[in-house]
């Protein structure tokens, strides 16, 4: 290690396009834009943290002030150059609105924007974070941006563009930066750790890349924790042990328990991690990727790809079981924090595994030492029920054996009607689609424009609602479009349909005809109601 340790996310910083990883179509529009000169005076970057957007416009600010000329190539020896990479350049003037927000300020840098560049063909600014500015700020900003001096470049970073003003965003190129791909951010953390010469282990850097969640930045973060931690190396105990994390092989036998769905085992399986000090959250979040990775396993032919622990437990699940145990896993996420313990979340998600599993009967119900009657058990929609035997046994709640069988849009509809959802309830199941309902599991499609209406506290308003009747029922939702087929959009269909025909009937009124004539006036359009409509005014 040097003397003063230079972190691995500014020691490895590119430097010209070639050594940036990903970004794709916005290198190859930039690249292209400075090789024909054909450069325009305002560059919105947009994106997540630390996939790239300073960095490129630092790369950006070197090629058209390089020395060598204006290029995609700037030469990365010359003075200018050189200034840029260390932050000294004069005629490069960075800003972070995150801590600037002032309208003072900002017209403090704006009024040099006249004058000529000290040493460089381009005057550049680079504002970071620009959706922090105050609105002052942007109209002193806006007067810039309408009428920039020749030598004015502009270049504009953000994580969040829905704040920018649209008169902001129209006089500038806008480029969206994706989120950087496992393999990219591998690929870059194995050639980081063979340039340094440290030891490591390709399933620790995985782990590293898989948690830094698109962003190089918070991956190399992670790996520069890791290599102290490692003293040197980063190996995959490490890790485990730094972060908290189950090893793969449990995760695997966990994987195997649930196929078998022998709930004692499970339960005691999860108390020996739990005893141990597993991070079970974390254990909860790799079972969900392993059955990702099952599922691939499933659909691709060439198992070679796949690990053999992984190729032999795509012949123990079915894709109807991998489907079911992944969305439920999932919920089970987001009610972790919700649970009494880290132990009672992760039991609770994996016995709701087998509680719902189409086949579930006498043999797991005896596992979980439960004694209902066999009329009971879950059957396929197509299979008659024996109302005489459910009724016979005056032990069994009558609830027990209402299951709901659904089949269609229609049919949940109905169900929407007649139950007392409220609220933000309400509005959330009107936007929903029936998609599938395998044994007592109810999927539904929810509208992707109302994701945010999806608390716990609305979803668990659904659920009281539903468990009056229906108390085996597990909701499952999934983000999606829902293509017109939603009652509440079927609502505002007809609505719209009912408006257009009162409006209609309005208009054509020969009367009305004649008083528009006389008074050489016309109807406002949005003030047309029905007379039901205005009563309810």
């Amino acid at each position: 290690m040097s003397e003063h340790y230079e972190v691995l996310a500014r020691k490895y910083r590119p430097h010209n396009f070639k050594e940036l990883v990903g970004q794709t179509h916005t290198i190859r529009t930039l690249v292209n834009a400075l090789d024909n000169n054909n450069l325009h005076h305002g560059f919105l970057f947009t994106g997540t943290r630390g996939v790239g957007k300073t960095t490129i416009a630092r790369i950006f600010a070197k090629s058209v002030n390089c020395e060598e000329g204006v290029s995609s190539t700037p030469c990365g020896k010359c003075p200018t150059c050189l200034e840029i990479d260390k932050g000294q350049s004069v005629d490069l003037i960075e800003l972070d609105a995150a801590s600037n927000t002032g309208v003072d300020h900002m017209r403090e840098i704006l009024e040099n924007a006249q004058y000529t560049p000290t040493k460089n063909l381009y005057k550049i600014y680079l504002i970071d974070e620009v959706h922090m500015l105050s609105k002052s700020s942007f109209n002193a900003l806006l007067k810039t941006l309408e009428e920039p001096p020749a030598h004015i470049k502009f270049l504009l970073a953000t994580t969040d563009p829905k704040k920018l003003p649209i008169t902001v965003l129209s006089r500038c190129l806008q480029f969206n930066l994706n989120k950087l791909s496992h393999e990219e951010i591998l690929n870059h953390l194995k050639f980081i750790m063979d340039e340094e010469k440290l030891e490591f282990d390709e399933e620790a850097l995985s782990k590293i890349a898989e948690f830094g969640n698109g962003s190089m930045r918070d991956a190399l973060s992670l790996l520069d924790q890791s290599i102290s931690y490692g003293n040197g190396s980063v190996k995959e105990k490490d890790l485990k042990e730094m972060l908290g994390l189950v090893n793969h092989d449990e995760i695997i036998n966990l994987a195997k328990l649930i196929s078998l769905r022998d709930a004692e085992q499970i339960l005691s399986f999860v108390k020996n991690l739990a005893h141990k000090g597993e991070n079970l959250a974390n254990a909860l979040k790799d079972l969900t990727s392993l059955f990702h990775q099952i599922s691939l396993a499933q659909i691709i032919q060439d198992k070679k790809q796949f690990p053999s622990d992984i190729a032999d437990l795509a012949n123990s699940f079915s894709a109807q079981d991998l489907q079911l145990y992944y969305q439920i896993a999932i919920n089970g996420q987001k009610d972790m924090s919700l649970s009494p313990s880290e132990q009672i979340g992760l039991e609770m998600t994996i016995l709701r595994m087998i509680a719902f599993h189409p086949d579930f009967d006498g043999a797991e119900k005896k596992n979980l030492k439960s004694t209902p009657n066999k009329s009971s058990k879950i059957t396929d929609a197509s299979t008659e029920k024996e109302p005489s035997i459910a009724s016979s046994n005056s032990q069994l709640p009558e609830t027990e054996t209402n299951q709901l069988d659904i089949k269609n849009q229609k049919e949940w509809e109905d169900i929407i009607k007649t139950f007392d959802f409220n609220g933000a309830a309400k509005m959330l199941v009107k936007n929903t689609v029936f998609k599938s309902l395998t044994g007592q599991t109810l999927v539904l499609t929810l509208s992707s424009d109302f994701v945010n209406l999806l608390t716990p506290k609305t979803e668990e308003s659904i659920r009281i609602a539903l468990h009056k009747q229906y108390p085996l029922v597990e909701l499952i939702f999934e983000p999606g479009e829902t293509n017109g087929d939603s009652l509440s959009q079927k609502e505002s269909l007809e609505k719209e349909r009912k408006q257009k025909e009162t409006e209609s009937q309005f208009l054509s009124d020969d009367g009305l005809k004649e008083l528009q004539e006389v008074f050489n006036s016309k109807v406002d359009i949005k003030s047309i109601k029905s007379i039901k409509e205005s009563d309810n005014v």
